[in-house]
Formats: C-alpha cells, sequence, structure tokens
C-alpha cells in the first residue's frame, strides 16, 4: 500500500539556497513510480508557488497553510476571509504600524515599507528565517505581487495575512482580536528585535487540508507522512502518521518528530526518504 507524502517547502524542500535539490527532486519522482503519493504542503498561496517547486511533478497541492486544495490541477477546496474580517485586521495592523500582505489565490498584495525594512539587514541574518526569506523575494522579485492600493476589498477574497512588526508591542497590541479569529503563527526569533508571522483562521490549517485530501483519495490517515519545519507546520505534523522534522527546528515543532532530517541542501530529504524504505538509493 503506497504512502501520501506532505511536503513543506521552505525550509523542508528547499533550504538556504531556495533550490530544490536533484537528489531531492529524484527521490519525489521515484516514490511517485514507487505507487506513493506526493503532495506540496504549504504555507504559500498559489501565486507564490514558483521556481522550483512549481515545476515538480507532484499529486496535488495543499497551499495557503489549507486555504486551498488543488488535485490533479483542479481546486478541490477554497477557503477565504470574510470581507468585513480582513477589513478589520488591515485597520488594526494599520493602527499599529505592521507592514502586512494579503494573500490572495492570484496575486500577493504589499504594504509601503516592506522594501526598506530588508534593506535594514543583512541577506545572512534573513537567510536565518525562510518564511522571512519567502517574504523577502517577494519584495525582490515583484512575482505575482501588487501595492495595496490596488487592492479591492470588494473584488478579491484574502485567503491569509503575513505581517512583520518592527517592535514586539506593536503585535502584542494586536493579539487579543487576532487570536479570537486566527492562528496566530510566530516565525520570528524571541531575540529579533521585530516579529514576522502570518495568520490563518481557526479551522483551516495544513492539517485540516491533508484531512481533505485524503477524504478526496479515501485514503487511510494511518499511511500519511508529513515532512516539516517550522511552526506552520505544526498541525501539518500533528495530523499525520508519521512526522518527519528538520533537526534545526523550533523545539516545539521536533517535540513532534519520529524522524529527522538533516539541512535540505545537503540532500536531507533525500537521505530520510532512503531511511524510511521510500525510495532506494540512486
Amino acid at each position: 500500500m503506497g504512502k501520501y507524502l506532505f511536503f513543506d517547502i521552505d525550509g523542508t524542500l528547499a533550504g538556504k539556497s531556495r533550490r530544490i535539490t536533484e537528489k531531492t527532486r529524484w527521490a519525489a519522482g521515484r516514490a511517485r513510480e514507487k505507487g506513493h503519493k506526493v503532495f506540496l504542503c504549504t504555507g504559500r498561496v498559489p501565486a507564490s508557488i514558483v521556481g522550483d517547486a512549481a515545476e515538480m511533478e507532484v499529486d496535488g497541492i495543499v497551499s495557503g497553510a489549507g486555504s486551498f486544495v488543488e488535485i490533479g490541477g483542479r481546486y478541490v477546496f477554497e477557503h477565504y476571509m470574510d470581507p468585513r474580517l480582513t477589513y478589520e485586521v488591515m485597520e488594526l495592523f494599520r493602527k499599529n504600524g505592521l507592514l502586512f500582505t494579503l494573500e490572495t489565490r492570484d496575486m500577493i498584495y504589499q504594504t509601503p515599507g516592506a522594501s526598506e525594512f530588508f534593506e535594514e539587514r543583512t541577506m545572512e541574518r534573513i537567510q536565518e528565517n525562510p518564511e522571512l526569506t519567502r517574504y523577502h523575494e517577494q519584495v525582490r522579485r515583484g512575482q505575482n505581487l501588487k501595492s495595496i492600493e490596488e487592492f479591492d476589498i470588494t473584488r478579491t477574497k484574502v485567503a491569509k495575512m503575513c505581517f512583520i512588526a518592527r517592535e514586539r508591542g506593536r503585535l502584542e497590541a494586536c493579539l487579543p482580536f487576532l487570536e479570537e479569529h486566527f492562528n496566530v503563527v510566530i516565525f520570528s526569533r524571541d531575540s529579533d528585535s521585530f516579529v514576522n508571522g502570518e495568520i490563518i483562521l481557526k479551522g483551516c490549517t495544513k492539517g485540516d487540508g491533508i484531512r481533505k485530501v485524503m477524504e478526496y483519495f479515501q485514503g487511510d490517515m494511518k499511511d500519511t507522512v508529513g515532512f516539516g519545519d517550522s511552526m506552520n507546520d505544526y498541525q501539518m505534523l500533528e495530523t499525520v502518521s508519521t512526522s518527519v522534522v528538520f533537526k534545526d527546528a523550533p523545539e516545539k515543532v521536533k517535540a513532534l518528530g519520529q524522524y529527522y532530517f538533516e539541512e535540505p541542501d545537503q540532500d536531507g530529504i533525500y537521505e530520510i526518504m532512503i531511511r524510511l524504505g521510500l525510495v532506494d538509493s540512486i
């Protein structure tokens, strides 16, 4: 019986290089040849799945941290924030001086100031935080990216939002309202002067997306394997039967691991897939 394999992208399939190694790509393809099903399971919305990840041949994609489930090129599930709630969060962030993005299926809308934020920090520091690096790449490359001024709340539905607070107190002022409606996922470290993260509607996580995939295929949850590295993988790793975690993940995430993979840029995913018996070596 084949397994259902769910892979996070940033910090899991791709390391600091932002590239997916040839051996990792080979292992994913070989797993499918051996009868396993392979899925991307990412916080990225579809508009952000570009480059190496977009070129992978997979059986489906859970994106937007569970907001979208795509199988065979067709969306079988989409979930969005109520426009009134979107407006309230935008106003809350603006009042407290947070930078933010609105992430939709086909486009990402960004507030002014994000570019300046990244210019204040060295690339070496940013690369220690895969999710912050992803945000930086969106700013630098402008991939499917528009100004917040072009966002029309009456026409465009938002799946989730990312934020950057230059000072911790600014986010703390928002938390009572945010935690009432969302799972608030923090990517920055406690020692950082800033806070970056994302908000995801409750009841709409990577774990929920995985359950929808399994319902679609009428599969057994005991056959699920998840690969992740950060806090937005937490619900995924809680949900799957076998959890595979990056060795340097935050301690709360590592506590869910049954197996651990090495640095993705050093073929860590390829090596752990061999160890789990999902593929043979090249």
